[in-house]
């Protein structure tokens, strides 16, 4: 039987050639707070927009389900959230018993161990219909501030090409995205934006997006 442990080194060394051969561009979209879908929501909406079945796992005070709503998706939207401050469909994963033609994740898997993250990702996978869609957001370990330090309940963080070698060794045709969060316009910033960037970037060797993001188009 496979545990939570053998997760980690699973397909590992399909894994290395993977991240040796080629690992593909991940363009930086912004992530910022508005009432109506901020950049990245717009590429999960028309990733959704023709699903019949979503399950939103993690879904909290179910901000993401309404905006989906509000800019059309029309298909069943099931949420799951272990926390009882807002109504769920359920409230733990286990209690699933169905699948769904997409998944939705944003931000839960670095609140655990690396064991547990990955357990919960095979769980989801499970729980995808054939052709299926999973997407992953969650922060960004090579980001120069520190996402241990924004959460004290923040326990493990990714970094983009493993999760996206990851996803792929499980059968994913898997696109990533560098997920900023920013202002909806830079305006008189953007120059010393783009200085600071750079820096971070090509100096320094680190990452100014805060979160990394993975969609995931299964194969099978």
């Amino acid at each position: 039987m496979e545990t939570s442990e053998n997760k980690v080194f699973k397909n590992y060394w399909l894994r290395k050639r993977q991240l040796e051969s080629s690992i593909p561009h991940f363009p930086v979209v912004k992530w910022y707070r508005s009432e109506d879908l901020c950049d990245i929501e717009k590429i999960y909406f028309e990733t959704l927009k023709n699903c019949q079945s979503v399950l939103d796992v993690g879904a909290g005070d179910l901000r993401l389900k309404k905006k989906l709503e509000s800019a059309g998706f029309v298909g069943e939207y099931h949420t799951q959230d272990i926390s009882s401050e807002y109504t769920h469909t359920y409230s733990q994963l286990s209690e699933i018993n169905r699948k769904y033609e997409a998944i939705i994740c944003l931000d839960v898997i670095e609140h655990m161990p690396l064991q547990e993250g990955l357990a919960m990702i095979g769980k989801m996978i499970s729980l995808l219909t054939n052709k299926g869609v999973l997407i992953l957001q969650t922060p960004n370990a090579r980001c120069i501030r520190n996402p241990m330090a924004w959460d004290m309940t923040h326990i493990h963080c990714y970094n983009l090409p493993d999760l996206w070698a990851y996803l792929t060794a499980e059968g994913f045709q898997t696109v990533g995205y560098r997920v900023v969060f920013s202002n909806k316009n830079l305006g008189l910033s953007k120059i010393k934006t783009m200085i600071a960037r750079y820096f971070i970037t090509r100096i320094i060797g680190s990452d100014y997006a805060d979160n990394i993001s993975l969609i995931g188009h299964l194969e099978k």
